[in-house]
């Protein structure tokens, strides 16, 4: 069952509006000598309508969020209530006078319309300003996270095969050089890739395809494992399959990091990957002082600054998943990611949408 979205109830108000004014309007045939009258008035307000049913269509095309299609349709809400309280406070001053009212339900129904209709095109270009904005500050924080990927990261990366390159200049070379020199070099490869996942994402450019979360797990335990003082367990199902880009190594990397930094001298980490018949899910959990119970629950961007749980959760975000904080088995935090599993149909709509 699909779950309603902003658009649905902007469309649902416009229709409603017209189909007042149809059933109004068409009462007063019956009442009057001449067609021309009600038929005028239809014109106007159940053209108004008509103009707030197109106007949710436009918004469904427009590509929001549904938080943000949803904040549209409270400000398309609130405009139709404001419009319609002054003009019925006016009519009620008047019916107070004791002044007659004529036809009040006409100008009711117009009120109705422009409120929405003006409501809807406020929340769009609200929404639309909020969208511009987020995607502003993501693009400075994308620049800042690629920046910190391919200068430390792969410049470690290339630093060990420069070493071993000029090594072997010097017919010092190790015998396992050049495994050595493969892996760095491979490893500088998936920066770059993670690199280009991550930003794609945070600028809401990505083109999200089959990743198996399962080998991004594997590939980046790999390399915390050996370290001697930190102990990686792994619970892992064979193939986890999802739709997202390169950068969801930026998610395990990232909780991975902030297990062992919280975790002490000789940090423990347990990485579980289960995969169900709609989701897949990641759980991280460490033995360090855990979280307090106030931080418990749903992980947002909103909620987590500018740091490396922020890039988790708008990375989770970006791929349809989100991220819930709790309380590991170990003693210190859980973090639980869960994302939808890949559907190849599902994507190929997703493309088609695209190229159209």
């Amino acid at each position: 069952m699909r779950t309603p979205r902003g658009h649905h109830a902007i469309v649902a108000l416009g229709a409603a509006a017209f189909l007042a004014s149809v059933v109004h309007h068409g009462s007063e045939l019956g009442s009057t000598s001449s067609l021309a009258g009600p038929l005028v008035a239809l014109a106007v307000d159940g053209g108004i309508a008509v103009a707030v049913v197109y106007a949710g269509r436009r918004i469904a095309a427009a590509g929001f969020s549904r938080a943000e299609e949803w904040r549209i349709a409270r400000f398309t809400l609130a405009g139709t209530v404001l419009a319609v309280a002054a003009i019925g406070a006016t009519l009620a001053v008047r019916g107070f006078e004791g002044r007659p009212l004529a036809e009040p339900a006409f100008p009711l129904l117009v009120a109705a319309g422009a409120g929405s209709l003006g409501g809807a095109i406020a929340g769009y270009h609200a929404a639309r300003q909020a969208a511009e904005t987020r995607r502003a500050r993501n693009a400075v924080r994308a620049v800042s996270i690629v920046n910190h990927l391919l200068r430390h990261d792969l410049r470690n990366d290339l630093t060990t095969i420069r070493g071993y390159a000029d090594l072997a200049a010097e017919g010092r070379g190790r015998a396992d050089a050049a495994d050595v020199i493969a892996r760095a070099a491979e490893q500088g490869v998936d920066r770059i890739e993670e690199a280009s996942g991550v930003a794609d994402a945070l600028l809401g450019d990505a083109d999200l395809r089959r990743i198996d979360l399962t080998d991004a797990v594997r590939r980046v335990t790999a390399g915390v494992a050996d370290r001697p003082s930190v102990t990686v367990e792994t619970d892992l199902a064979d193939e986890a399959v999802i739709a997202a880009t390169e950068g969801v190594r930026s998610i395990v990397d990232n909780l991975i990091e902030n297990a062992v930094e919280h975790g002490g001298s000789e940090p423990t980490v347990r990485v579980t990957v289960r995969e169900g018949d709609e989701a897949v899910v990641l759980t991280v959990d460490d033995d360090g002082p855990g979280l307090p119970p106030e931080r418990h629950g749903p992980l947002t961007a909103d909620n987590d600054g500018n740091g490396g749980l922020w890039l988790v959760a708008t990375l989770a975000a970006e791929y349809g998943g989100d991220v819930t904080v709790g309380e590991s088995d170990l003693g210190g935090a859980r973090f639980v990611v869960t994302f939808p599993r890949f559907d190849p149909a599902r994507s190929a709509a997703t493309t088609d949408d695209a190229d159209t």
